[in-house]
């Protein structure tokens, strides 16, 4: 086999030596001579050993010519006599990158890549990124198996690589595709990887280069060779240095590494990609006939502006008509379409949010799902979301007043009764129940609300912290009733932190809490802070995490120029041990050294408890504070509402506020709306209602889907599949399970009776920037490697590198040996003379004739002499000489 066929033509120079011999034995005529019978008679009897010489002479300089046109040529083969000799053996290690952004569409032909011309590639057929990975590993392993040399060949996907690394059971053979596998003549080792496709997840090639070099030291081999076949995104190689630590150990492992572009664009802007980064409902009371507002947030990837981009949307709903996951359908629900949201511009690198509403009147878990246009990567174009609509919840409200008038509030904002309805059951009940109230009692409300209760026992206390862990929703205002010891005590106390703070006192209008102008939060700025409502002591204003409550923050502080706060609950600073004198209530400022006051702050509590200010008074007091506990939510509103200290419920920024509250309390313990596809399924099968097996469907771009069967520990009322524990364990349905989409849980109820619950998978953000890298940025990056890129088509001829040198090797000095050999030949069926005293010798003739005109030399080399004795001894010493010549 030669690697430059057109060459194969200079093998006819082989006949020029012999056409050279052949007109040598014509160059002489015949000329009868009686002199030379005697030689004649000589030659006659040497004559098959000077024909042997002269052979052996011939032959080796067809040898040769043949020889030196092979290594011009570029002879290949021979693998397998080396391979017998020596045991020669290569080990070809590639790292593929299948992470989801090798799905982006490239063009057929994508010029000249960094080592050469890139080959025609057909555009039907080579679609994606990864299409061309296939195809050039393809080629690689095709001209391996053509090859009779010995090749080992290692192929080791990223996605793999990263799962298998996370895990603690997991090794570099569990992760790789193929793994020291000897290529054989019919190159089937890689028939299960064409039939792979780029991956779901968003990965680097750290982990997979790694787990790649503990491969090449395991496997001994004369030479080894690392491929990196990626797109070489830019996010790939924000951190060069983890890539250069990785490349340095196979370096160390004596591997000449390799890089692949698989898209080589040649020009230096982004492709056109659009992605929705993110598509939630707002948090609110999420009830059956009351609509949900939903946000989608779409990204612009490349590096121009886009306009004008409709987005299509709709909502799959599961009653309870669905009881069964329908495997021949990619989704069991009703699938209706809601109108085009439009988008007129999105700049260049830059992400928009629109808000759209669903109204769903069934309760239940339902699917809204958002898409974009198709464009240069199409998986990141369409999201899905999960609603779960439940019926009106009801709501505990407990007053500490006997006139009960802050409890009139509350009620009438959430049943406003008519025809509005926000989802929420208001029960009022006294404080007795609280008292007696089991875990159990308060699990039957979805929000509880504490209003100016004097006092709450030790058991109550440890009550409403279990609720508030276990998902409930609970929130205090604190009027003048309240008892400041007893709260601190019971309620801030580091083991419950049902308040975030301890109280300290109660401040007025006329109270200098600090200095003028001081920011309570640590903070000299809140959000859309009027300047002169700042300087009001007793105003009420937006806190720093104001964004909570939704639009009524984008309004300003103006829309609390009404209200004014008479009283509220001052905490108490969280960094002093004990709560240094306060000056009387006067408008004077403090004598004391501001040094010796700790200002109040926050930030020792922010990061446990996720401490959010949403409202605060005028001399930056905290007014209204959201926390997080366990799984549930907690609002601390220090000021009550009787209407002694402030006149806020009369206020409509009241019934915002609290209907934003309720939707805080309500969203802290629903379930999640999304489920990221490398993170776990889980799903609650308790032994009471449900049997321990249940059934899973993967999503999937056409029917028929996957099912896969689970039965649930017993030792756990949970089912859950790791997508890491699938990998290692190579199960079937990995694929489908990693897929973006609607997947469907069926389960069945002890009655007999079967569920569908949707579950909606979506993506990694991080992978839709497709801008690349360029070479010279790599090599600049990783100094010292000998890092070299090449095209994907020069594959076929550099597969047979590895094993060739050395056959080359031999070819070198077997044409050196030859032409040794040739001399030594050439000088032995030659014909020479000695020199006398007084001349030196003359050249010897040489080549492939006559002895007759060897002879005519000798006879020329004597001196005439007339007399006929001295003639006939001339000739008897010429024939003597000749004799004794050819004999030796």
């Amino acid at each position: 086999m030669l690697l430059y066929p057109s060459l194969a033509a200079g093998f006819l120079f082989i006949g020029v030596p012999l056409l050279v011999h052949l007109i040598n034995l014509l160059r002489h005529r015949r000329t009868q001579w009686a002199a030379m019978d005697f030689l004649l008679a000589s030659y006659r009897k040497q004559r098959r050993w000077i024909v042997l010489r002269q052979l052996l002479l011939l032959l080796t300089r067809l040898a040769v010519a043949a020889l030196l046109i092979a290594v011009l040529a570029g002879l290949i083969g021979g693998r397998g006599l080396i391979g017998a000799i020596g045991g020669q053996t290569t080990h070809h290690v590639i790292v593929l990158d299948d992470s989801y952004s090798m799905r982006q569409r490239v063009m057929g032909n994508s010029g000249s890549g960094a080592a050469g011309g890139e080959p025609k590639i057909d555009a039907s057929r080579d679609s994606t990124a990864y299409d061309r990975a296939l195809s050039a590993v393809s080629s690689l392993v095709r001209s391996l198996s053509n090859d009779e040399g010995i090749h080992q060949i290692t192929v080791m996907r990223a996605s793999r690589a990263t799962m298998v690394s996370d895990s603690k059971s997991g090794s570099a053979d569990a992760a790789a595709d193929l793994a020291a596998q000897t290529v054989t003549g019919d190159a089937r080792q890689i028939e299960r990887l064409m039939s792979t496709r780029a991956s779901t997840l968003r990965t680097d090639l750290v982990a997979a280069i790694d787990l790649a070099s503990d491969l090449l030291d395991a496997n001994p081999a004369d030479s080894r060779r690392l491929y990196v076949v990626s797109d070489f995104s830019r996010r790939d190689w924000q951190s060069p240095r983890r890539m250069a630590v990785s490349l340095e150990k196979a370096k160390k492992s004596g591997a000449d590494i390799r890089m692949i572009d698989c898209v080589a664009s040649g020009g230096t802007s982004s492709p056109r990609n659009l992605a929705i980064t993110d598509l939630a409902p707002e948090p609110d009371v999420w009830v059956a006939g009351v609509p949900v507002m939903m946000n989608v947030t779409v990204k612009n990837f490349s590096d121009t502006e886009v306009r004008n981009v409709a987005l299509t949307a709709a909502v799959i709903t599961y009653g309870d008509d669905v009881k069964i996951a329908d495997p021949t359908s990619t989704l069991s629900g009703s699938v209706q379409s809601l109108p085009a949201i439009m988008i007129e511009s999105i700049p260049a690198g830059q992400q928009l949010t629109k808000s759209f509403q669903v109204y769903i009147d069934k309760q239940g878990t339902h699917v809204v799902r958002v898409g974009l246009p198709d464009d240069s990567l199409a998986i990141d174009n369409t999201r899905v979301c999960t609603i779960p609509l439940a019926d009106a919840q009801r709501v505990l409200i407990i007053d500490g007043d006997s006139d009960g008038l802050g409890s009139y509030h509350i009620s009438s904002v959430l049943d406003p009764g008519s025809q509005v309805r926000i989802g929420a059951i208001p029960e009022v009940r006294p404080m007795s129940m609280l008292r007696d109230a089991s875990l159990e009692t308060l699990q039957r409300y979805r929000a509880i609300y504490l209003i100016d209760v004097p006092q709450i026992s030790e058991r109550a206390a440890d009550t409403l912290t279990q609720y508030v862990q276990g998902g409930g929703g609970l929130a205090w205002f604190l009027g003048q009733n309240v008892s400041a010891q007893n709260y601190n005590s019971t309620l801030a106390a580091a083991k419950r932190n049902l308040l975030p703070y301890q109280l300290d006192r109660v401040v007025t209008a006329e109270t200098v809490f600090g200095s003028s102008g001081t920011d309570f939060s640590g903070d000299d700025s809140s959000t859309n802070e009027d300047p002169s409502q700042k300087n009001r002591k007793n105003a009420l204003v937006f806190g720093k995490d104001s964004e909570l409550l939704g639009p009524i923050a984008r309004a300003g502080n103006g829309v609390f120029g009404l209200v004014n706060l008479q009283s509220v609950w001052a905490p108490a600073p969280p960094l002093l041990e004990e709560i240094p004198a306060i000056a009387p209530e006067t408008d004077e400022p403090s004598d004391a050294d501001p040094e010796s006051r700790a200002e109040p702050s926050l930030a020792a509590i922010d990061d446990p408890l996720d401490v959010r200010v949403l409202l605060e008074r005028g001399d930056g007091i905290p007014v209204a504070v959201r926390h997080a506990l366990g799984r549930g939510r907690v609002v601390t509103v220090n000021t009550g509402l009787d209407g002694t200290w402030n006149n806020w419920p009369g206020d409509p920024t009241f019934v915002v506020f609290l209907l934003q509250a309720n939707a805080m309390l309500f969203s802290g313990a629903a379930p999640p709306t999304s489920r990221l596809i490398d993170e776990p399924a889980e799903l609650a099968v308790p032994g009471d209602s449900y049997l321990p097996t249940v059934v899973l469907l993967p999503p999937a771009d056409e029917p028929p889907r996957m099912s896969i069967e689970i039965e649930a520990d017993d030792q756990s009322p949970t089912v859950v599949l790791s997508p890491i524990e699938m990998v290692v364990a190579d199960q079937a349905g990995f694929d489908d399970f990693l897929m973006p989409g609607v997947a469907e849980w069926q389960r069945t109820g002890t009655d007999g009776q079967t569920s569908v619950l949707p579950v909606a998978s979506v993506l990694r953000v991080g992978e839709s920037d497709l801008a690349q890298v360029s070479h010279a940025e790599v090599l600049r990056d990783l100094p010292g490697m000998g890092i070299e890129f090449m095209a994907s088509g020069t594959w076929e001829n550099d597969g047979n590198i590895g094993g060739m040198s050395t056959f080359l090797l031999i070819l070198l000095a077997l044409l050196a040996i030859l032409l040794a050999v040739e001399q030594a030949l050439a000088a032995w069926a030659s014909y020479h003379v000695k020199p006398n005293k007084s001349e030196r010798a003359r050249p010897h003739t040489s080549g492939f004739g006559n002895a007759r005109g060897a002879h005519e030399s000798a006879i020329e080399t004597r001196p005439r002499s007339r007399s006929r004795s001295r003639r006939s001894g001339a000739v008897g010493s010429v024939e003597s000489s000749d004799t004794t010549e050819v004999k030796r």
